[in-house]
């Protein structure tokens, strides 16, 4: 019997193509590739070497309509690049999937208006859950999702108003607790540097940086929030621009660590003495926050940690078991920059 690989017109290879080729009916197949052990050792072999030689490859989306149950979660994040993600992405992961749940990863590119296109795709699935790297949303979003009989999971930072559940840190606490240790170390001339980021996120940076300013009876008003991205170059090009709007300044909170070790990196090239003449902190704990010279004081954000703790919160809530909404805390890592 012989039959073509790929069918002219779809160019996909269906469960009636794989029952075709080891002569057997569709619903045998299915029970195959769904429920193994109920069929004989003899027609699963035959049946998956058609579907080896075939190449097929299983309809998810079909299978989880045609399913009560899903093992799917749909997560969306702003951007790949996005501090932390990578490592929320990894504690979800260490957790979810050896219970068995797959997560079709989706990026928004910082836009709300893409974060909605995106769900409206991913919400045809029958999933198990959503999560969203982000606290910002539509308001077609948040319909949408306080109408869902699943779970929804905002991670990463925590917010007043969440749609379900939500883990994370307190962003403001964090920045108060970086400012407050500047302020203390008795510079009296500081300045925030921020960078394009979510929105979000910079108002939380923001309230925790004037808070702790205000408390100290000191002027928060010198701020820069650049439009380039958080990274080396942005903190480089910045400090120049600090130096000439606020020549007095003595310290400098970046709102990433990238952002501070561009600024560090100036500094060298200007023969600026870090913290003599001029005090930098950074906000996450990066890897290059150990290694740069001087090292950064900055705070710790364990975002794997954050992660995982989700990702258990998210699996008792799907299986209808108690779970616990936590606040994950950050840690003031003090080094020689400050």
């Amino acid at each position: 019997m012989s039959i073509n690989k790929k069918r002219r017109s779809t160019g996909r290879v269906t469960l009636a193509d794989v029952a075709q080729l080891a002569g057997v009916g569709s619903m045998t197949v299915s029970r195959a590739l769904r429920t193994p052990e109920q069929v004989s050792d003899k027609l699963r072999e035959k049946i998956e070497e058609a579907v080896s030689q075939l190449g097929y490859l299983p309809n998810q989306a079909a299978s989880s309509l045609a399913s009560a149950s899903s093992n799917t979660i749909a997560m969306i994040v702003p951007s790949l690049s996005e501090s932390g993600c990578a490592e929320m992405f990894a504690g979800l992961q260490k957790v979810l999937q050896p219970a068995g749940y797959q997560i079709m990863l989706a990026e928004s590119q910082h836009r709300i208006e893409r974060e909605e296109k995106l769900l409206e795709t991913l919400l045809s699935y029958n999933l198990a859950a959503a999560i969203l790297l982000s606290v910002e949303h539509s308001t077609n979003v948040r319909q949408w999702l306080d109408n869902l009989a699943i779970p929804v999971l905002e991670i990463g930072a925590l917010t007043d108003s969440p749609i379900d559940m939500n883990i994370g840190i307190d962003y403001v606490e964090a920045m108060f607790q970086l400012t407050q240790t500047v302020v203390a170390k008795g510079y009296q001339n500081i300045g925030m540097l921020c960078a394009n980021q979510e929105q979000w996120i910079f108002q939380q940076h923001l309230q925790g940086w004037r808070k702790a300013m205000l408390r100290a009876h000191m002027s928060p008003h010198r701020v820069i929030n650049a439009a380039e991205p958080a990274c080396f170059s942005t903190g480089a090009q910045q400090l120049p621009e600090f130096l000439l709007a606020w020549p007095e300044i003595d310290a400098l909170v970046c709102v990433s660590d990238d952002l501070a070790c561009g600024a560090l990196y100036e500094c060298q090239r200007r023969r600026i003495k870090v913290p003599d003449d001029l005090a930098v902190v950074g906000f996450g704990n990066a890897d290059v926050s150990k290694v740069c010279q001087p090292p950064l004081t900055t705070i710790a954000i364990p975002h794997k940690e954050i992660g995982i703790r989700a990702a258990q919160a998210l699996l008792a809530r799907i299986n209808d078991e108690e779970w616990e909404e936590v606040t994950i805390a950050s840690s003031l890592c003090k080094r020689d920059s400050c």
